[in-house]
């Protein structure tokens, strides 16, 4: 007798007759309560796997997106620094310059017309001379616009304009990125 009420008080949950019962009981609860956690964290994990996706593909669209304005803006110093040493004298700047047939520009210097890899991609640089007409943006009648197009293998394009002042001087008149 004994015995027995000791052991019945290491279990105050079961009361008397329910030995066997009270752990067939406990048992289907939790296994209950053991799928809901584990369908929880299953379904957490889900949402936070496609949240850190999701993040790592937005930064590595932003930093192509960045690559290509530093390649786009190398083309664009290319076409100022060629402006500046060749001044008038260019024919290439009348207009968007013709390509020959190997692909490249008239003049091998030049830097208007064709693709020229750099730095993983490639930019193009056109340039226009501005001087038929005062523009509503500028209160000068004539300058030089150089539009710089850049694109990285597989990730798109972009592109910025330049308007720089006549050389001998090539001063930054404007710069934006077109829609």
């Amino acid at each position: 007798m004994m015995a027995r009420r000791h052991h019945d008080r290491e279990r105050p949950w079961c009361g008397k007759g329910r030995r066997t019962r009270c752990f067939t009981e406990s048992r289907g609860s939790v296994l209950l309560l053991a799928v809901v956690v584990l369908s929880l964290l299953a379904a957490l994990f889900a949402l936070i796997t496609n949240s850190v996706l999701l993040g790592t593909q937005a930064g590595e669209s932003l930093h192509a997106s960045l690559e290509m304005l530093y390649i786009a803006e190398a083309g664009l110093a290319h076409g100022r620094a060629f402006c500046r040493a060749c001044g008038e004298t260019s024919s290439l700047l009348a207009g968007e310059a013709a390509e020959t047939p190997s692909g490249g520009t008239s003049d091998d210097q030049a830097p208007f017309g064709g693709w020229i890899p750099f730095a993983g991609g490639a930019y193009r640089v056109q340039a226009f001379r501005l001087n038929s007409a005062p523009q509503s943006f500028i209160e000068k009648d004539s300058g030089i616009l150089l539009v710089a197009d850049a694109r990285l293998h597989g990730e798109g394009r972009r592109r910025v304009c330049l308007l720089i002042d006549e050389a001998p001087s090539c001063r930054v008149l404007a710069w934006w990125e077109p829609d």
